[in-house]
């Protein structure tokens, strides 16, 4: 049989990891002869194409109208209207708040690069919109909660506090399960689902809410933390017991040639190979060259992403009246080197890096704030550190990294997603407020006055970067007059029902029954699909629950 054969072979049995292969050449040392050694790195050589996952979220809501669902409205903030008005005009609920001084620059209207429009929140990003396809016509979640479960595990009917089932799995689960037996740490996540204030541990025991341990144990979530916290767990897997696998692994070696060439044994020949890469790294020549302790602490790399000590510090909150807990997550810039470093050192394939501080974007002001402040709140300078200076600097450096001997870069393995569980609102209905009759003028003016016009808003969008995406384009709009989100049709072209200015429906039109608003089990799909797996297929073997399709139009 060829061992391309072979490696393709569905595994038989529980297949051995990397993780406890290193674990038996610390304790044994590495065994077979030069020749069988070859085989397993001519069987590595032969394996699928090496993936890498990024999820990058602003957690809290962007302000997704001066973002990727751009919208150019007036700042009726800057309005001045006498108090006690109760109807001025045009009236309050046409009032449209944009950032203070949006308009002039650099909160300039929406501009156009290439075939991405986009509004003054990511402007800092331009360099990396040839390799980006933005996705406009996109809803979240108005719910915080919802919406951060809803990216992690797609869309489809379940209970965010019940148990989750065999069968779920988040879209990281999903992608370490498929490529991740023959990493050390595969998934890597820097969310803390506990922090989120909505959530206690009382309402959300073990197994519920979002779960770590789906799955088998290569695909289960290891939260990354501090670069000191991932050192000291890289510097004690050395002294990990090795428990009741002995005697099977030392069987396997008793007679490796014939193992690696067993089909059932084929991710066990997989897992060998990374683990072997791993080890002659950290014991070439006798001695140890890459220290764990050393990881994350480059003076030039660190540079590069500009860390300081600060960046490495963890962040609490108390939110809605829960006590404050700690994301035990450094700051956005910190977690992209360690993403980088893990990646390319061959430890980790999976990432989720999300922004350190709680609710950071959730920039809920009332109608008086707003006006007296001529403006909503402006996420220029959070957007900037928490989104685009170290995206750039990771990608730049993903490109700059070759991969092996493959003539191509990480990057061009690596799918990167960007996203927020929801966008904002610009503006606050008063029509039920000035109907009720027998409220005084007085308090219907207080009511509206103290109006939140900076709510969670469902319209939203999402991007996504990397080495299988078509870049420089874009799929949907917002309209300007609707400001919801345009359907979309399959082949990502606007439905025609629609006017692609305004977002109304054209007279005499009606919405096509292929048409549809993407929602974040699109975004689960296509990541997966981007990655070269096949969600359908991967649901119906019960790896994942998520209904939703693929955005195959994203893919070059």
């Amino acid at each position: 049989m060829k061992r391309r054969q072979f490696l393709a072979g569905a595994t038989a049995g529980a297949a051995i990891s990397a993780l406890d292969w290193l674990r038996f050449f610390r304790a044994f040392g590495v065994p077979g002869t030069k020749k069988e050694l070859g085989i397993a790195e001519a069987a590595a050589a032969e394996a699928a194409e090496p993936h890498f996952l990024i999820y990058w979220f602003q957690e809290g809501g962007w302000d997704g109208y001066s973002m990727f669902n751009p919208v150019h409205t007036p700042n009726d903030a800057t309005r001045v209207i006498p108090a006690g008005t109760l109807r001025p005009t045009p009236s309050w609920s046409q009032h449209r708040y944009r950032p203070k001084n949006y308009g002039t620059s650099p909160l300039d209207p929406p501009k156009t690069q290439g075939n991405i429009q986009y509004g003054y929140l990511a402007a800092d990003g331009l360099e990396l919109f040839p390799d980006l396809a933005v996705v406009s016509s996109h809803n979240g979640n108005t719910f915080h909660s919802g919406g951060r479960w809803e990216y992690h595990y797609g869309k489809y009917s379940a209970s965010y506090s019940g148990k989750r089932n065999p069968d779920e799995r988040t879209v990281m689960q999903a992608f370490c399960e498929a490529y991740g037996n023959g990493f050390l740490l595969p998934h890597v996540s820097w969310h803390r689902w506990l922090a989120d204030g909505e959530l206690s541990i009382p309402s959300y025991p073990d197994g519920t809410g979002y779960y770590e341990r789906l799955g088998p144990v290569h695909a289960h979530t290891i939260y990354g933390k501090t670069p000191a916290a991932m050192r000291e767990r890289l510097s004690s897997l050395g002294s990990v017991a090795q428990g009741q696998r002995d005697a099977r692994i030392r069987q396997f070696t008793d007679n490796l040639q014939a193992s690696f060439l067993a089909e059932k044994n084929s991710e066990s020949v997989k897992a060998f190979a990374s683990a072997l890469q791993i080890h002659r790294a950290l014991t070439a020549g006798g001695t140890i060259n890459i220290d764990p302790r050393t990881l994350f602490t480059h003076t030039q790399l660190r540079a590069e992403f500009g860390v300081t000590a600060a960046d490495e510090a963890t962040d609490s909150a108390s939110i809605n009246g829960n006590p404050a807990r700690s994301k035990e997550t450094p700051n956005t810039n910190v977690q992209a080197l360690m993403t980088y470093e893990l990646m390319t050192k061959g430890l980790s394939i999976g990432f989720f890096i999300e922004n350190r501080g709680l609710r950071q974007f959730d920039t809920h002001r009332d109608r008086r704030g707003i006006m007296n402040n001529k403006g909503q709140s402006d996420q220029r300078d959070a957007m900037r550190k928490n989104l685009w200076n170290p995206l750039k600097t990771l990608v730049a450096k993903l490109k700059a990294t070759p991969y092996g001997t493959t003539g191509k870069s990480y990057y061009d393995f690596t799918t990167i997603v960007l996203a927020s569980e929801m966008g904002r609102t610009i503006s606050g209905d008063v029509e039920s407020i000035l109907a009720n009759s027998a409220t005084p003028d007085a308090q219907k003016y207080e009511e509206l006055m103290t109006q939140d016009c900076c709510q969670h808003w469902r319209v939203s969008s999402a991007a996504f970067l990397g080495g299988t995406v078509r870049g420089n384009t874009q799929y949907g709009r917002v309209g300007s007059s609707s400001l919801e989100g345009i359907p979309l049709m399959p082949d990502g072209t606007l439905d025609p029902a629609y006017d692609p200015d305004t977002g109304l429906l054209v007279p005499g039109r009606t919405k096509s029954p292929n048409s549809f608003i993407t929602d974040a089990g699109h975004v689960y799909s296509t990541a997966l699909h981007l990655s070269g797996l096949n969600p359908a297929a991967l649901k119906a073997a019960g790896k994942g629950r998520n209904d939703r399709p693929p955005l195959t139009f994203i893919k070059r």
